[in-house]
């Protein structure tokens, strides 16, 4: 390849589009032919003798000429469709290449492929002898050894560099329509490679062309027969029809509701134009003699206008024509990620519905940008640069994974969760202890009475608190499974965006939140109910035996009986213990003491409010144990996860640059 950059041709039924991109930067820039925009009509103007015109030059001066001079012109249109099958298509074609570079250079326009590389667009689904005849076409019109690749490809490095999706998302399926002015082709990519395409090359935008053409005549009755004696009918057909469908599918994308009146050049004009009355229209299509003239004039095969005998339903045969490659389950609907819509037919309203209804894919997940006429040639010509960045942002993401993980997910994981872990635990505390355990402990330290009892007690009450406690640990789980993956998806974009890269729709999540009442809660999560009643379940298991301990004269007797008091009870109480065990042994002991009703003075001394204090913060501190254990997974897994991410876009990466 040479450094003088690249030079991409997406060479259309209806128009074309040249763009340029340095060789040493990604941008890419549309080639203005004199017209204030990007791109020209695919149109060639035979003038006799002298050189031909293409473009808006060719057309202005047919449509300025006089009706002697016209009859020394031949103005050619839509012809490249047909270049594999119609030899004066190819030799049209042809003059058409050449004559491009020629008028550039009459206009001081930079445009020397031989200083260039040179990459034309290719329908994914042609044929081998429409890319042989391209490429010799190319050859003739002295564009030199050109590059053929898919158009469909394009399209998706196009949207790839605006950041619509990240590399490891345009690894996925993606479905590329590419509804042009003589053709509508599909092509669906996985890992950045055609692994199917389909398409009709008689379905395209000439044919609403015509549509807008009958349209017009019937509104204006004998301009028909003008048209034909001054020989300004196909031009008419192709060009100024053309511009007011355009018009008209701009003015119903933004508003369907609109009434649409435009002129028809110097003509006439169309009046009260809405959608109602063109999905009428689009729905009982029959080709017009000046369409079916022109393509039998060209050699043109196109039976299913050519040899029309039924009226067509153009939106369904743009549904049909959607559907071929998924009856055969080449694809299915399933596997589609992404829609990427292409070429100036795709701004037709019925273009987005019809593939949102028949293939079920959110309209969120189309793109289309504002000019999907040309993201095509915009796509080709970045593809060199493109390549060469992702080369080096591969290995620069390679190397700087370690301490991204490292400096900014595990200490992000870990001040969320620590976060986490003290409100649940001081929820779950004031819930459950304060509500349900305190009181317990209160009324039975007043009242007196059996371990057993206090134990039930304890127990119904925890149970009677249990959808309480769900809805406090769910809205936890909530803020945890919103905040965690958000906070992860902003640092990540952050950090692949320093890299000009997008990471795409929430990668680590969307922190959709599913009730623990479910069983759903997700894989990976910590089980934090389950952890948290177990802890409970022992801490009132562990607490009853205590207490029981206490008041049976056990070993904590000593140690929170003091005073003479205290001594008292503390003698009182070992004597009854050991009483009990010599006559009736260890085992029935505990039973008789477990169900023994101590009195209120007996439990007051071993039942200290700095004991009920000391054991609140040890229900706390288990609960913090609990979740800590819950939730030490969570760190390794985030962490992974970003590694899996990070992975995968470095996968999409060298996919890209061994285009």
């Amino acid at each position: 390849m040479n450094n003088n950059g690249v030079l991409s041709i997406d060479f259309g039924t209806t128009n074309s589009y040249y763009c340029k991109c340095p060789a040493d930067q990604i941008a890419p820039v549309g080639v203005d032919f004199g017209s204030g925009r990007d791109g020209l009509p695919t149109a060639i103007l035979y003038r006799g003798d002298r050189e031909p015109l293409v473009g808006e030059a060719a057309l202005h001066e047919f449509g300025e000429a006089s009706a002697q001079e016209r009859r020394q012109y031949r103005l050619c249109t839509q012809f490249k469709p047909d270049i594999a099958q119609s030899a004066e298509a190819a030799e049209t074609a042809a003059d058409f290449l050449r004559t491009v570079i020629a008028q550039a250079q009459r206009q001081h326009i930079a445009l020397d492929p031989a200083q260039q590389h040179v990459i034309f667009g290719m329908p994914s689904e042609s044929q081998g002898d429409f890319r042989t005849t391209l490429t010799e076409i190319a050859r003739k019109a002295g564009y030199g050894q050109v590059r053929l690749l898919d158009e469909p490809k394009g399209a998706l490095l196009y949207h790839l560099w605006r950041k619509d999706f990240s590399p490891e998302e345009a690894q996925r399926g993606i479905l590329v329509v590419d509804f042009g002015g003589g053709t509508c082709d599909f092509a669906f990519l996985q890992s950045l490679r055609v692994t199917c395409s389909w398409g009709d090359m008689e379905l395209g935008g000439r044919l609403f062309d015509d549509l807008f053409f009958q349209w017009f005549c019937e509104q204006n009755p004998g301009v028909l027969q003008e048209l034909q004696e001054t020989g300004d009918a196909y031009y008419v057909h192709s060009y100024l029809c053309r511009e007011v469908k355009e018009f008209f599918s701009l003015t119903m994308a933004r508003d369907r509701s609109e009434v649409v009146n435009k002129s028809v050049g110097r003509c006439g004009s169309l009046r009260g134009m809405d959608w109602p009355a063109f999905m009428e229209r689009a729905s009982h299509y029959m080709p017009s003699p000046t369409l079916v003239s022109h393509l039998q004039g060209m050699g043109v095969r196109c039976r299913s206008v050519t040899q029309r005998e039924e009226p067509i339903d153009l939106v369904e045969w743009f549904r049909r024509s959607l559907v071929q490659g998924f009856s055969d389950e080449a694809v299915r609907g399933g596997d589609i990620s992404l829609v990427v819509l292409a070429g100036g037919s795709s701004q037709w309203p019925f273009v987005a519905d019809v593939i949102a209804e028949t293939l079920g894919v959110d309209p969120s997940r189309l793109l289309r940008s504002d000019r999907p006429y040309a993201v095509i040639a915009q796509g080709l010509a970045i593809l060199p640069a493109l390549q060469r960045q992702f080369e080096r942002t591969r290995e620069t993401l390679r190397a700087d994974l370690p301490q991204f993980c490292r400096n900014r997910v595990r200490p992000l994981v870990e001040r969320v969760t620590g976060m986490y872990i003290s409100d649940v635990a001081t929820d779950v505390t004031s819930e459950v202890f304060d509500k349900s355990i305190r009181p317990v402990l209160e009324d039975f330290r007043d009242k007196g009475g059996s371990v057993s009892a206090l134990r039930e007690t304890i127990s119904a009450n925890v149970k009677a608190d249990e959808d309480r406690l769900r809805e406090i640990i769910e809205g936890r789980m909530r803020t945890l499974s919103l905040g965690l993956p958000g906070q992860l998806n902003e640092l990540l974009a952050d950090w692949f965006g320093s890299y000009g890269l997008s990471v795409g729709d929430k990668p680590v999540g969307d922190g959709r939140f599913v009730s623990v009442q479910g069983d759903v809660i997700g894989p990976g999560t910590p089980d934090l109910y389950g952890g948290i009643m177990e802890t409970v379940g022992w801490f009132v298991v562990g607490l009853a035996t205590s207490v029981g301990a206490m008041v049976c004269g056990g070993a904590g007797t000593a140690l929170v009986a003091t005073g003479p008091v205290g001594l008292l009870a503390g003698a009182l109480l070992s004597a009854v213990a050991a009483f009990l065990a010599v006559r009736y042994g260890k085992t029935k002991a505990r039973e008789l003491a477990d169900n023994w009703n101590a009195p209120a003075w007996v439990i007051k001394t071993v039942m200290t409010p700095s004991r009920t204090a000391k054991a609140r913060q040890q229900f706390k501190s288990r609960l913090e144990e609990t979740l800590r254990r819950e939730t030490a997974g969570l760190q390794d897994r985030m962490e992974t996860r970003i590694r899996e991410i990070t992975e995968a876009q470095i996968e999409g990466l060298s996919e890209i640059a061994q285009l």
